[in-house]
């Protein structure tokens, strides 16, 4: 079960990681400057980041049934 969370948490800190990442990339390069790679790139970053926060859900909910399980089984 503590794998599950610290898995869970390195999911989430890379989401986050990622988001400031895309964030600065937008607000500082401006788009007359922008390369189409680097739009697309950004959108890719976008598309990752949803993976990332839907993976930590997923987890988030193994970790739950994990834990009622444990709680279950031990009473």
């Amino acid at each position: 079960m503590d794998k599950s969370k610290q898995a869970t948490e390195t999911v989430r800190q890379a989401a986050d990681d990622l988001a400031i990442v895309n964030t600065v990339l937008d607000t500082h390069v401006p788009a007359e400057v922008r390369s189409e790679e680097v739009d697309q790139a950004l959108a890719h970053g976008d598309q990752v980041q949803a993976q990332l926060d839907k993976s930590v859900e997923l987890l988030q909910d193994v970790t739950k049934t994990l834990e009622a399980e444990v709680k279950k089984n031990s009473t």
